[in-house]
C-alpha cells in the first residue's frame, strides 16, 4: 500500500544486506512490493465499493465469498509485512532514532490528520458525526472511537502505530543478542505464542457470538467483547515476528535463490493458509475479521515471493504503488462518505443496471483518490500525508 516514495513506508538502504547480493538486485527485491501494494489497494477499494457483490449477482455465492475472506482481507496484513519488514531494515542502519525522530511522528501525524478529516467531512457533508458523538460518550466509547480510527478504515494507523512500538521493542531486545540463530528462534517462539493468542480469541469469539445474551462477568466479559472486537489490535501481533524473521533469513542469504530449503518453508506456509482457510469456513462464522490465522500464513508467504522476485516493475505498477496511500486514505470519504450519505447519488445509472452502478462507483472512487494524490503531492504542506 505504502510505496517506497512515501514516508510512511521509509525510503530503505540500497546497500548490499548480503554478501551475495548486489545492490540492484536487492533494489529489484524491495521494488517486487510494488506488485503488492498497487494490487491490495485496488482491492481495497473494489472490498469498499462492493465490487465482489456482483459475482454474487451472477449467482456463483462462493466464489464472492472467497474473494471477500481471502483476497480483501489479506490486503492489510500484506501491507503491515511490507512495512514491518522496511522499518527493520530501516531500524538496522539507523537504530532508535529513525523510530523516535522519524517513524514514530510520521504515524502520529498520519493518524491525527486522516481521522480529523473524516470526522470533519462527515460533519460538512451530514451535519453530524456518528462516531464522534458515540465516542465522546464515555472514556470507553472514546478510547474504541481512537484505537478504531473513528469507526473507519482508519484504524490501519493505529494498530500500525501500536504494532510499530512492539517492533522497536523486539529490535531493542535483539540488539543484546549476537547470534542471528538466537534471534530466529525467540522470533519463532512469539510468532507460536502470538498465533494462539489470535487462535483463541478467534474461538472465544466465536463463542461469545452464540451466547449473546446471556450475562458475564469480570474477566470472561472484558476477554469476550476483547474478541468480538473488530479493530483489537491485538489481531496484528504475529506480523511483528514473521517480517523479523524475514529479514533475519534475508540478511543470512536465505532468499537469495528458491533452494530446496526454501521450496519446503513456502510449500509450508501454503498448507498452514489452505489448512486454516479451511477451518475458518467450516468453523468460524465472521470471515471478515482479522483475527484468522489464514491471514498471517498467508501474508508472510507473499512476503517472501515478492522478496524472491527480481523482475522489474512496469511503470504503471509503479504508479498505482505510488499512489496506493493515498487511494487508502481517500477511498473512504467515497466509500464511508460520499456514497454512505447520498445513496440515490447514481440513481439514474442504477436504474440501468446494479452492475454499473458498482463498476460506476469502483471507477469514480478509484480514479478520484488517484488524481487527489496527485494534487495533495503539489501542495508542499499535504504532501506529507500521502
Amino acid at each position: 500500500m505504502f510505496p517506497m516514495t512515501v514516508p510512511l513506508i521509509s525510503q530503505f538502504s540500497q546497500q548490499n544486506q548480503t554478501q551475495e547480493c548486489s545492490p540492484k538486485t536487492n533494489k529489484l527485491r524491495f521494488e517486487s512490493f510494488d506488485y503488492l501494494r498497487a494490487i491490495f489497494s485496488v482491492a481495497i477499494v473494489a472490498d469498499h465499493v462492493a465490487l465482489f457483490d456482483l459475482v454474487t449477482i451472477l449467482g456463483i455465492t462462493t466464489f464472492s465469498d472467497i474473494l471477500y475472506a481471502n483476497v480483501s482481507c489479506i490486503a492489510v496484513p500484506v501491507f503491515f509485512q511490507i512495512s514491518l519488514f522496511l522499518f527493520y531494515i530501516k531500524s538496522e542502519s539507523l537504530g532508535f532514532q529513525y523510530f523516535a525522530q522519524k517513524r514514530f511522528p510520521k504515524l502520529i501525524s498520519l493518524y491525527l490528520f486522516w481521522v480529523t478529516s473524516k470526522v470533519v467531512f462527515d460533519l460538512l457533508l451530514s451535519g453530524e458525526s456518528e462516531a464522534l458523538t458515540v465516542g465522546t460518550s464515555s472514556f470507553r466509547k472514546f478510547i474504541e472511537f481512537a484505537v478504531s480510527g473513528g469507526n473507519s478504515p482508519f484504524y490501519f494507523f493505529f494498530a500500525l502505530i501500536f504494532i510499530t512500538v512492539l517492533a522497536e521493542v523486539l529490535v531493542f531486545l535483539f540488539r543484546k543478542v549476537e547470534s542471528i540463530s538466537e534471534k530466529l528462534k525467540v522470533a519463532y517462539f512469539l510468532l507460536v505464542c502470538s498465533c494462539i493468542l489470535i487462535f483463541y480469541l478467534s474461538i472465544v469469539g466465536l463463542l461469545a457470538g452464540r451466547a449473546a445474551g446471556q450475562p458475564e462477568a469480570g474477566v470472561s466479559s472484558f476477554i469476550s467483547s476483547l474478541a468480538l472486537w473488530d479493530y483489537n489490535p491485538l489481531n496484528f501481533l504475529p506480523y511483528i515476528f514473521t517480517a523479523a524473521i524475514a529479514v533475519q533469513e534475508f540478511n543470512l542469504g536465505k532468499l537469495n535463490q528458491l533452494n530446496r530449503a526454501l521450496k519446503t518453508k513456502l510449500g509450508i506456509l501454503l498448507c498452514l493458509f489452505l489448512m486454516f482457510s479451511t477451518f475458518e469456513w467450516i468453523v468460524l462464522d465472521d470471515l471478515l475479521q482479522h483475527k484468522r490465522l489464514s491471514l498471517v500464513f498467508g501474508s508472510w508467504l507473499l512476503l517472501y515471493l515478492a522478496l524472491l522476485s527480481t523482475q522489474k516493475v512496469p511503470a504503471i505498477v509503479k504508479f498505482i504503488s505510488s499512489c496506493s496511500l493515498g487511494i487508502y486514505a481517500f477511498h473512504v470519504f467515497f466509500t464511508s462518505g460520499l456514497f454512505l450519505y447520498n445513496p440515490k447519488l447514481l440513481s439514474a445509472i442504477a436504474q440501468i443496471s446494479p452492475q454499473v452502478e458498482v463498476l460506476t462507483k469502483f471507477l469514480i472512487t478509484l480514479v478520484s483518490s488517484i488524481i487527489l494524490t496527485c494534487l495533495f503531492r503539489r501542495i508542499r504542506i499535504l504532501r506529507y500525508f500521502v
